[in-house]
């Protein structure tokens, strides 16, 4: 997933996952347009529930050294990170949640609902003096797909929020 970087605080802000997958090499098989044409089998254990699976995480890229984590469970994140100068790590979950995260801490300040799932990474902007974050929801991904099966929708939707100052 990708990750962010503030260079004021020189931390990355990044959202691995923690889940083994047992992977061999396929035999050859023509390509299909829209079908997976990898070369691997994979898969992955059961994951039981409670079990962490993944997390957000701020940390020093020089040193590896974790400045905050926050676990996931059961279902890993599949959303990239953007972090803000106002202090905001925004990322998404695949059971469809947009977060806002206090960038010091980790700690949820703001989520919202959305239709689908969130594995893109959000962008922001500034129109007419007013900063922005947008996402786009939509289950996608042949991880994703895997890690979070039939239980959200797949539709696709754009979401804005305007960022207002405290």
């Amino acid at each position: 997933m990708p990750i962010a970087f503030n260079p004021t605080r020189g931390l990355v802000y990044v959202a691995p996952w923690d889940v083994p997958r047992i992977q061999q090499l396929a035999p050859p098989k023509p390509q299909v347009i829209g079908e997976g044409s990898t070369g691997v089998s994979a898969r992955q254990p059961q994951i039981m529930p409670g079990q962490v699976v993944g997390y957000y995480i701020g940390m020093d890229p020089l040193t590896g050294q974790r400045k905050w984590q926050v676990p996931l469970t059961d279902i890993p994140s599949s959303a990239g990170m953007l972090v803000t100068g106002g202090g905001l790590v925004f990322t998404g979950k695949l059971t469809g949640e947009f977060l806002a995260l206090d960038e010091d801490t980790g700690q949820t300040l703001w989520q919202f609902q959305t239709s689908s799932s969130v594995n893109s990474t959000a962008i922001t902007y500034a129109h007419k003096g007013r900063q922005f974050v947008t996402v786009a929801s939509g289950l996608g991904g042949t991880l994703a797909r895997r890690a979070i099966g039939g239980a959200v929708p797949t539709g696709g939707s754009l979401w804005t929020f305007a960022i207002t100052p405290e």
